[in-house]
């Protein structure tokens, strides 16, 4: 890597490493920053699907209409995420919840319909399904946890990327291959 490249990487890692350290200090930042995360993916999904109904010449008429709406709803809930911080937060608990919920469901029926799986496989799918509805619950009847489990993991995520950036940067490669170079070395 050139040696601007690497200067860039370590001083970003280093940003990244102290935002999860201050988001593990002071949780209510990384609240503020779950909440600031979702608002920012509302408006660039919201720039994306209004962008492509109005330059989309290729879609069908109603698909594009379909995107402009969609563009625009997705902006009008990105100001009430930035105007009402408690609705956002709620509404990460409910979908996380459904997800789990779901996901738990569909690893019980693999259990239990999956015949051509060997018994093992179905085993720990059912396990994680059951794992995953316990979940589900409990983090429904306890939101602060999964708020608080969502934190953790974002600053979690944060030092991780840090130590990579900085580790890369020092080092002057990628140390994470990406997955279609090791496909192509194989």
């Amino acid at each position: 890597m050139p040696g601007w490249t690497r200067a860039a990487e370590v001083v970003l890692g280093l940003v990244s490493l102290f935002a999860g350290a201050l988001v593990l200090g002071y949780p209510g930042l990384g609240f503020f920053t779950l909440v600031a995360i979702l608002a920012v993916g509302l408006i660039f999904l919201g720039s994306r699907d209004i962008v492509l109904g109005a330059m989309g010449t290729f879609l069908p008429r109603w698909l594009r209409a379909a995107d402009i709406v969609f563009g625009v709803l997705a902006f009008i809930l990105s100001a009430i995420v930035i105007a009402s911080p408690g609705v956002a937060v709620t509404t990460l608990v409910i979908f996380l919840y459904f997800a789990l919920f779901v996901r738990g469901v569909a690893a019980l029926i693999m259990a239990v319909a999956g015949k051509m799986f060997p018994p093992r496989l179905r085993g720990a799918s059912g396990v994680v399904g059951v794992l995953s509805i316990i979940l589900a619950i409990i983090f429904l009847s306890f939101p602060l946890l999964l708020v608080g489990t969502l934190i953790f993991l974002l600053s979690i995520g944060l030092l991780f990327v840090g130590i990579e950036a900085v580790a890369s940067g020092v080092v002057g490669r990628e140390l994470v291959p990406v997955i279609g170079s090791v496909k192509s070395k194989i």
